[in-house]
């Protein structure tokens, strides 16, 4: 069975239009979306193509932390692991740098490929923390 998923390029902050081509919960190729307001039916070769990596057996689909003894040690060998375990040493480690050396000791780096509702996210989350340290590709 074939499916059409409209959805947002990834690839730049225009919001080009795609329409996804998934068959059998995967996708196999991307269109313009037709009369979109933005690209009106046109790609870019990242927009037309870039979607390919999606398949890839080589890509990382769950979390992964070094450990040595069951505990997290950047000497040890990746191990697959939940995403809360992930999300409560994350917390941990803004925290404690944080109380240990200030809020400016933290940065944030974003990406021109998210939208401006998640960079817009991911910069109060940083300012709440009292850093101004947040910047993101585009502007390099």
């Amino acid at each position: 069975m074939e499916e059409i998923v409209k959805t947002t390029c990834p690839y730049c902050g225009t919001g080009c239009g795609i329409d996804l081509i998934v068959r059998n919960g995967r996708i196999v190729d991307a269109k313009p979306s037709k009369d979109h307001h933005v690209n009106d039916g046109e790609l870019c070769l990242k927009g037309m193509f870039g979607w390919e990596f999606v398949n890839s057996p080589k890509r990382l689909s769950r979390p992964m932390m070094r450990k040595l003894n069951g505990v997290y040690d950047k000497r040890g060998e990746l191990e697959e692991v939940s995403f809360e375990e992930v999300y409560d040493f994350l917390a941990d480690k803004f925290k404690s740098t944080v109380a240990k050396y200030g809020p400016n000791s933290i940065m944030g780096f974003s990406s021109a490929r998210s939208n401006n509702e998640d960079n817009y996210v991911f910069q109060k989350f940083f300012r709440a923390q009292g850093s101004n340290n947040v910047d993101h590709c585009a502007r390099l």
